[in-house]
């Protein structure tokens, strides 16, 4: 429109000269489009708005994509993505029950909530300052509070998975105090140094090695069982026959 009018007063130039009327005119219809467009917000797909009025503050409700009235000069509109978001922290460690620290890789996934977003916004303004603030700061806090119920081998061994699910279900709730979805918490891998590593993998061999004494105790058992009850049906074979014979026979 701004585009059509100054186009326009470029084909009326000389008219427009001559005539202030229509110069007034002209620039009512451009401060009419200004008013007009300061009252229309457009937000983009994959995002919220969040509302920020001079008079009442940030807006708990949030805006969902598309076109939106406004009330110009007075509210503005600050958009926030709503796509899932990737945190990958290394080297982040944690406190064992046994006293014994662990380093770890972990990779966090989040999005930020669409009906809370608002929190965002007032808490850390923007995504960047979220990821920074509160994301991997979080996670590590949530698994320091796991990690230390439990020791150095249930972390490396089969009780991993026990702690990710404990670690997921606590940092879900404190991620939804500042209007954020956890999609999912992993650990990529962890590193408790050599010397515990070594020993663990040693208790491991030696915990096969009495498995199998056991599995091989139980074999010659069974077998030893076997042997008896066949030696058992042949001697209660031979007394009847033995028992069958006559003098005659």
């Amino acid at each position: 429109i701004l585009f059509m009018v100054g186009s326009f007063y470029d084909l009326e130039e000389e008219k427009f000269n001559n005539n202030p009327n229509k110069l007034i005119i002209a620039g009512l219809i451009c401060f009419a489009i200004f008013i007009v467009s300061s009252c229309v917000a457009v937000v983009p797909a994959n995002t919220v708005g969040v509302k920020y009025s001079s008079l009442n503050g940030t807006s708990e409700k949030t805006l969902n994509e598309g076109i939106h009235f406004v009330t110009p000069f007075v509210d503005k509109i600050y958009e926030i993505d709503t796509t899932i978001q990737e945190r990958t922290d290394e080297g982040v460690s944690v406190q064992t029950k046994d006293a014994q620290w662990v380093k770890m890789e972990v990779n966090v996934k989040y999005q930020v909530s669409k009906e809370n977003a608002f929190k965002v916004y007032k808490g850390y303004k923007t995504l960047s300052n979220l990821n920074k603030n509160i994301i991997g700061n979080y996670a590590q806090d949530a698994l320091n509070e796991v990690c230390s119920e439990y020791n150095v081998i249930d972390i490396l061994g089969e009780k991993r998975n026990e702690i990710l699910m404990k670690t997921n279900e606590i940092l879900k709730h404190k991620y939804l105090v500042e209007g954020v979805d956890l999609k999912s918490l992993t650990i990529k891998d962890v590193d408790a140094g050599e010397a515990i590593e070594k020993a663990i993998q040693d208790e491991a061999v030696a915990k096969k090695a009495v498995e199998t004494a056991k599995q091989n105790q139980e074999k010659a058992k069974t077998e030893a069982e076997t042997k008896l009850i066949q030696a058992e049906g042949e001697a209660k074979a031979n007394a009847v026959k033995t028992k069958e014979l006559t003098d005659k026979i």
